[in-house]
């Protein structure tokens, strides 16, 4: 998780990219627009070695894309964001994975059979695994970092959208986003003791597609303790 130095430099980092591309492009069918994304049709399919968190009954595969490339006469497979060899589209800590994802797939520890988390074009930034250590209740569930628009219309789904925060039952069951429509995601914390899911988002009040200090913010949680995962904002300040 990302600590409170990282929330002051979120807001350095827009102060001074007021001359920045705007991460949302407003116009009539706003709310009804669609994801046009432009195909990479040299990027080939691929799934990464499954991941086993403690304590589940399930196999996580990440799925994402790799380019071929050569390097004189060796052909090498590396990632968008990596030069190293090896198709490492993901990076696995302890109890999260993070990359450059556009899917996951889960399979049971005694099936063969597998199931997608999402039939939807979206970039999956990071998901974390909350499990009965690291909260006070009977729940496993994963938590999501998703751009799941292309809120700045260049055809892309990549960090110039928005960032939305997302849930699922571990399994990939009960995919819901978390966050409102058009709001950004900043950050988020896990209140073991009780069992809640806080974050803050910054919404574009005066609509000039950029997310900067003078915007509002908006503070959320949400119960794991309760199975319906109602989004309950409220207001600290």
């Amino acid at each position: 998780m990302k600590n409170i130095l990282a929330f002051t430099l979120f807001f350095l980092i827009l102060s001074s990219c007021s001359d920045s591309n705007p991460k949302v492009v407003y116009n009539d069918q706003l709310d009804t627009m669609s994801n046009q994304i432009i195909i990479d049709t040299l990027a080939i399919k691929v799934a990464g070695l499954p991941i086993h968190f403690d304590s589940t009954e399930y196999l996580i595969y990440p799925i994402g894309e790799y380019k071929p490339k050569t390097n004189g006469r060796k052909v090498f497979m590396s990632s968008y964001s990596s030069s190293s060899s090896g198709a490492a589209f993901f990076y696995k800590s302890k109890n999260s994975v993070s990359g450059d994802l556009n899917n996951l797939k889960f399979q049971h520890i005694d099936s063969i059979g597998f199931s997608q988390l999402t039939t939807n074009q979206l970039k999956i930034r990071e998901f974390s695994f909350l499990g009965k250590r690291r909260t006070s209740c009977d729940v496993q569930v994963l938590i999501y970092r998703v751009t799941d628009k292309d809120t700045n219309r260049d055809l892309k789904l990549d960090d110039d959208d928005i960032e939305s925060l997302y849930i699922s039952d571990v399994n990939g069951l009960n995919f819901i986003k978390l966050t409102p429509e058009f709001e950004e995601l900043i950050d988020w914390e896990l209140i073991k003791i009780q069992s809640r899911i806080y974050f803050i988002t910054s919404e574009d009040i005066d609509k000039n597609g950029e997310f900067t200090k003078s915007d509002m913010l908006h503070y959320y949680y949400v119960d794991l303790n309760k199975d319906s995962r109602i989004v309950v904002e409220y207001n600290p300040i």
